[in-house]
């Protein structure tokens, strides 16, 4: 995939409407690029999806109520970039939103840090952390702080594809 591609996918990502309103794909050009490029510039596609996310989370109402978020638990109410039903809308792939949730799953579950996203696997559901980040400001200085990194891409990538690997060889009958 096309280096330029990958950053006009960010620049549509950063004007993405939760509306489901998401330009078409721009034509591939002929340039390949390196893997070490096309992993950072879907991690950067990655980091912008959560940043326009976090950014609608706390927008609110006129009289000063969450308009995307419940005031009361924290549960996101529009679709997420990583979930199944929002991945489209962001302008992201599927996989690549299996690999953004996998490492926002991870980073919930280590506790390192008390982080922005959280799941809630009873419910399904996933939550932001208003106590931890009542502001957009201390929101983004989270995801300043701590954006998604190729270290956690690389893992969740190879495993995706390692897993789609060995889907096509079952489905060709080579095990």
């Amino acid at each position: 995939m096309e280096i330029n591609q990958l950053i006009e996918r960010t620049q549509q990502v950063r004007g993405a409407h939760v509306d489901g309103t998401v330009r078409q794909r721009m034509a591939q050009l002929a340039q390949e690029v390196s893997r070490a490029g096309d992993n950072q510039a879907r991690v950067e596609l990655l980091n912008e999806s959560v940043l326009a996310l976090a950014s609608i989370l706390y927008d609110t109402d006129p009289d000063g109520h969450p308009a995307n978020v419940d005031s009361r638990t924290g549960r996101i109410l529009p679709p997420t970039p990583w979930g199944r039903s929002g991945w489209q809308r962001w302008g992201l792939r599927r996989w690549e939103a299996e690999i953004l949730s996998g490492i926002l799953r991870s980073r919930a579950e280590t506790r390192r840090h008390s982080a922005l996203f959280d799941y809630n696997a009873e419910a399904r559901t996933w939550h932001v952390d208003l106590g931890a980040y009542p502001t957009k400001e201390r929101a983004f200085a989270y995801l300043s702080a701590y954006p998604i990194s190729l270290a956690e891409w690389r893992p969740m990538a190879d495993a995706h594809r390692e897993r789609s690997f060995l889907h096509m060889r079952r489905k060709r009958g080579l095990e």
